[in-house]
């Protein structure tokens, strides 16, 4: 299986925009803006991080959800050639897919500079859910600490956010065991917990272009609390792709799930 990402963001999208939006969606927007970041193929090279399906802005139906993108993370097509014995053979061809936890960073950093084509965004919080994933244990965490001395450098602006997710996420394990996970890690400037009720406004949601209709928020109504560096694209990016990376290895079998981070305004 491939794996899709369907991704949401949530929150005010007001002001003129840069671009005619009669002329352009956020689909081509999207699509040229991973190309020219290299996350993403044109028909002339072969797909980095993901493959382009779906956009659309929603901001226009939807007091606040701003819009959504979905793609794919089966990013290519690996042939295997058998030994040499009986001469070379072409055996059956391999989809060959991407990390979710690397693709979820430029992911949503991809998906807020495109928005911000389409004018002012105020965002309030994102929804990934991730559908047809192979179980795997392997953990990103060796990248995910590599990347924390970017957060070192951010000004003194820190957030709070509600990390919450569907009752498939975590399977039979409980929010203190993905907790501990969590804060056994390096997370630099990221703090997690405590574990906290998680309102209306911060739990799963299912739209009508959700992929998997079976989700729904944790039976428990819990969340965990989260202290970011900052409130940008790549920060919650990071919190994400952190919850997802050690939900996983507690729970292996979560192949379709949803997690969703919103900020705590204070």
């Amino acid at each position: 299986m491939s794996g899709t990402i369907f991704l949401e963001a949530f929150g005010r999208l007001s002001g003129p925009a840069t671009i005619d939006s009669r002329e352009e969606d956020l689909h081509s927007v999207f699509r040229e803006r991973a190309e020219l970041m290299r996350w993403a193929s044109n028909p002339y090279n072969h797909p980095l991080l993901w493959s382009m399906e779906e956009a659309e802005i929603t901001a226009d139906t939807d007091t606040y959800r701003i819009g959504w993108v979905q793609v794919g993370l089966g990013v290519g097509r690996v042939e295997v050639l058998s030994t040499p014995t009986t001469g070379w053979m072409k055996l059956p061809v391999h989809q060959r897919s991407s990390n979710p936890i690397i693709s979820l960073v430029p992911l949503v950093q991809c998906f807020d500079d495109s928005l911000r084509r389409f004018g002012a965004v105020e965002l309030s919080g994102l929804q990934v859910t991730v559908s047809t994933l192979d179980a795997d244990t392997q953990s990103c965490l060796g990248y995910l600490v590599s990347v924390l001395n970017w957060f070192n450098t951010a000004a003194d602006t820190r957030a709070e956010a509600i990390v919450a997710f569907d009752e498939n996420f975590l399977g039979g394990h409980a929010e203190a065991e993905l907790l501990g996970n969590l804060q056994w890690r390096n997370t630099g400037q990221f703090d997690f917990g405590p574990i906290v009720t998680a309102p209306g406004q911060h739990s799963i949601r299912v739209g009508a272009e959700t992929p998997i209709r079976s989700i729904s928020p944790a039976r428990s109504g819990l969340g965990i609390s989260v202290k970011l560096p900052e409130w940008t694209p790549s920060a919650a990016g990071w919190v994400l792709a952190s919850v997802v990376d050690a939900a996983r290895l507690i729970n292996p079998a979560a192949t379709n799930f949803a997690v969703r981070l919103t900020r705590v305004q204070g």
